[in-house]
Parts: structure tokens; sequence; C-alpha cells
């Protein structure tokens, strides 16, 4: 028999912890790890139920608003032209890459059809394009290019390139690689009028043949000076000495470019395809100042150009900004854009403009254009409807020839047309710039309403 052992009984104060973990040696380290950490098993957190309060419906307001903020965000600044090679920015429509093929005609305008349904409409007169193209197709124009111009809106009723020599080019209307010649004497009239410094009517002396620029020629030499003429005379017959005279004289260098950038020359153009500037550089002598007032100095210009310097003097001294998107609409119909008329440059006053117009009136009468003009040579359609214009002449090699220009308008006391040729001849001459011109007034007026005078 064993002896039994002895057993003390040591009472002592013991935590809850110790009384745990003697009562489960292996259990008790879980459970008290699990009061420690929380429980070993993973406990799905219980769902809350929804309780609505007075903030809910404010909450919902609130999203709401946000998305129609968003949405209305969305409309404003969507691209309506992001499909079309067309982009539009501060009120200027642009072709991306683009030219029109002006193939489809709707209402005798062309239009463009693009496959997302937009639609646009140009200004472009079809009719009258297609005639003038024709003429320069019939008489095997080397180079020729033909503007025309509502002056009061500046919209583009033709915007004509043809070239027998070169059938691929493209944009001859735009370029401005073309000696602007004796079109410039246009400028030089308007500054000195403007200026008031010589009257269209004021006889000015002068000697020697007019069309052949010298020193010695536009020097004041009261023995010598036998012949006279007014400046308006000069200005119709094209007169080299006396416009070398006037700008020596009269004028300066700053002012003569000053009033070039008036008629937008070194400057660039806003059109829907981009227009390369017309430029003008004056050397700092008498000598380039005397040649450039003539028309013989370092100018050139786009025939789109030439048609804004007759636009311009047509719309009593303001240019209006040139546009031949009539206007773009979606598949819906609905307008996206609108030409809108819009002053480029106020160029002179309206009384210098009409000096101006008086002195065209001249040149188409008496001047250097009086026999493609006379009476008995002229279509029906422009019988009794007063026009004027002027007229330039001079070699250049952009391309190389001799080029001729013609800038008209009509009627000339009100006009709704202005026109500008120019053709390029060499070694051939085939036709002429004003006769380019007369071929495309005759057409609009035989095929529009207007009042004659």
């Amino acid at each position: 028999m064993k002896p039994a052992r002895l057993q003390l009984k040591v009472r002592t104060k013991e935590s809850k912890t110790d009384s745990v973990l003697s009562k489960h040696p292996v259990l008790g380290v879980r459970t008290m790890e699990s009061r420690l950490h929380g429980s070993h098993r993973r406990q799905r957190p219980r769902r809350r139920p929804i309780k609505f309060t007075k903030k809910g419906p404010i909450f919902l307001g609130i999203l709401f608003l946000l998305s129609l903020g968003s949405w209305v965000w969305g409309e404003l600044t969507h691209d309506p032209f992001s499909q079309v090679p067309l982009s539009l920015a501060s009120g200027v429509l642009r072709f991306d890459n683009f030219t029109p093929e002006l193939k489809e005609v709707e209402d005798g305008h062309y239009l463009t059809r693009f496959e997302d349904g937009t639609t646009a409409r140009y200004t472009v007169d079809a009719g009258l394009q297609r005639a003038v193209k024709t003429f320069f197709e019939k008489y095997k124009v080397p180079y020729g290019a033909f503007v025309a111009i509502h002056p009061k809106t500046g919209k583009v009723l033709a915007l004509v390139d043809h070239s027998t020599r070169e059938p691929e080019a493209a944009h001859l209307s735009i370029r401005a690689s073309y000696p602007a010649a004796s079109l410039f004497k246009l400028i030089t009239a308007a500054a000195v009028v403007e200026e008031k410094q010589v009257a269209a009517d004021m006889s000015i002396p002068y000697r020697g043949d007019f069309n052949r620029l010298k020193p010695a020629y536009w020097k004041d030499n009261p023995k010598k000076d036998v012949l006279k003429t007014t400046l308006a005379e000069a200005f119709a017959h094209s007169n080299n000495v006396v416009f070398a005279k006037v700008a020596t004289q009269w004028l300066d260098t700053e002012t003569l470019l000053t009033y070039g950038r008036h008629f937008q020359f070194n400057t660039q153009i806003p059109f829907e395809s981009p227009v390369e500037p017309s430029r003008i550089e004056i050397d700092e002598s008498e000598s380039g100042l005397a040649k450039t007032g003539a028309g013989f100095g370092a100018v050139y210009l786009s025939p789109l150009h030439a048609a804004l310097l007759g636009a311009a003097v047509a719309n009593d001294g303001v240019m209006m900004k040139p546009c031949m998107v009539d206007f773009v609409t979606n598949k819906a119909g609905e307008t996206l854009y609108e030409c809108q008329a819009q002053a480029l440059s106020k160029t002179v006053s309206p009384e210098t403009a009409a000096t101006l117009r008086d002195m065209m009136g001249l040149t188409v009468k008496k001047g250097t254009v009086q026999d493609v003009f006379h009476h008995h040579l002229l279509e029906r359609s422009l019988r009794g409807i007063s026009i004027g214009g002027k007229t330039g002449s001079l070699y250049g090699n952009k391309p190389k020839g001799r080029y001729t220009w013609f800038v008209g308008m009509a009627p000339l006391d009100d006009p709704e047309i202005v026109v500008a040729a120019m053709v390029v001849n060499d070694p051939v001459w085939h036709i002429i710039a004003p006769q380019a011109a007369k071929a495309g007034l005759a057409h609009y007026f035989a095929t529009h309403e207007t009042g004659k005078n």
C-alpha cells in the first residue's frame, strides 16, 4: 500500500486569467488569445439596416445636379467637327488637310456631303466657276487664276485655278509668288489721296516716256518737265514716271509701308485654306521708294488678296474677311456654322475710296483697258453696266512668264461683285487678264438681276 502523499493546499490569490489557464491547460491558451485578440474564427460583419434620414433627399439631389452638370459640360465641349476635316476656332472655319472638290451642286452652289451626315455648302457660284474655268481651257492658258468676291460680305463667288503647263498645279489663287506690278499703284494712290497730299485732279508735270522708269524722269526739272497730267489720268494710263514722282515727293517709305499694312500686306489673311501672305519690302533709298510706288518694287501678292484690294475700295474702304463656306449643317439639319460678314481692316476713308473708284472707272473708259471693254466689244449682259478696274503687267519667275493682272468691280456706283484675274503667258500670248475678267463679269450679269446705270 502506497503511502498517502501529503498535499498541502496553499490558497493564494490567483487572477482570473490564471484560473482559466489552470482549468484549460491547452485550450486555455486559445481562449486567452481569443480574449486578447478576438475570436480565432472569422466572424461575418453584421449588416446594418439602411436608415433614411432627412439628409438623404439632399444627397440624392446633389448627385443628380452633378450628373446633369457633367452632361451639360459634355454637350458644351463636344466638337461637332470631330468626324470631318473641318475645325472651328475663334469663329474662323478651317480646312484640315482638305481641298473641296467642287463637284456636287445644289441650288446653284457647290456642297460637300461627309460620311457622318455633315454637309458644307460653299459660297462659290457654280455657274460662274465653270464659265471661267471653261474660258481658261478654251484658250489653253499656261497659268491662270480668277477670284470673285462680294465686297460687302467677303463671300467668295469664284476661286478658279488653271494651268495647261502644269495640270496638277493647285492653289494658284492663294499663292503669293506673283509680282503685283502696277496693281500697287492702287496703294500709292490711296496713300497720297488719304494723306491729302495730292488731289485726283491735281496737275503733275513730268517728262519722258512714262512707261520707262529713269531717275532723271522722276526728279523735278521745271525746264524739261513740259508734259502734264492729273493723278487720275496717270492712274488710268498707269504712268510710271508720275507715280514714281508722287511717291518720292509726297510720301516716304514708312507711310507707304503703313498703307500696305492697312491693305493687309505682310499679314496673314484669315481664310478656310491657308493663304500665303503677300509681301512688300522697300529699299531704304529714293530709288527703292520710287520703284515701289510705281509698281516695280519687291511686292508680291495672291489673286485672292488682289480681289480683296478691290473689294476694300468697293466697300467704302472697309476690307471684309473672306470666306468660301456659306454654312455647315449636321445630319439633323441643324446649323453648326454660318459665314458672318466681318470687317478685316479699315483701309481708307469712304471719301478716298470713292475717289479711287472714279479713277478705276476712268481706267476702263479711257485708260489701259479701254479696248477690252469698248462698248462695241461688250457682251450684251455688260451693256449699261458701269465697270471700274486697274491693270498690271510685269515679268516674273514663279512661274516664269509675262504676268497680266486686272482687278475690277461693277456696277461702279454700288459694286456687288469684285473680280481679280491673273494670267501668265510665255512665250506665246494666249489671252490677257482683263479678257478673263470680262468673261467672268459677263457671265455673272447674264445670270443675276442688277440695276444698270
